[in-house]
């Protein structure tokens, strides 16, 4: 006697899971993707903050013979823009004919 193999729900149910899941997956991959080229961007950001300070401290420095005390002089005589809602500035001068400390902090945002 020969068995009928009944299509019934639980089959339909499989394929629904699968379609699920690789929906799920599929979504996943998108906002790491997505988290991934923040955090790239974020620090592209940092480092080009960095090279603004230290290209304005040279041109300071060749035309004036000394580094500035402090970034604010920066702001005022040479057009420097700080971004100061992303990133905290560390500059500390170490006489007027060395280049100074500087360092970029990217300021976590609260969510």
């Amino acid at each position: 006697m020969k068995k009928a193999f009944i299509q019934g729900p639980r089959r339909r149910h499989t394929g629904l899971l699968g379609a699920a899941a690789l929906f799920l997956c599929m979504v996943i991959l998108v906002v790491c993707g997505v988290n991934s080229m923040s955090r790239s961007t974020a620090e592209k950001r940092q480092q080009a903050a960095g090279q603004a300070i230290r290209r304005a401290a040279v041109q300071c420095y060749a035309i004036e013979g000394r580094y500035p005390r402090d970034l604010s002089y920066l702001q005022k005589n040479y057009g420097l823009l700080l971004d100061n809602d992303h990133f905290v500035y560390h500059y500390q001068p170490l006489g007027d004919n060395l280049m100074p400390q500087i360092s970029v902090f990217y300021l976590p945002q609260e969510q």
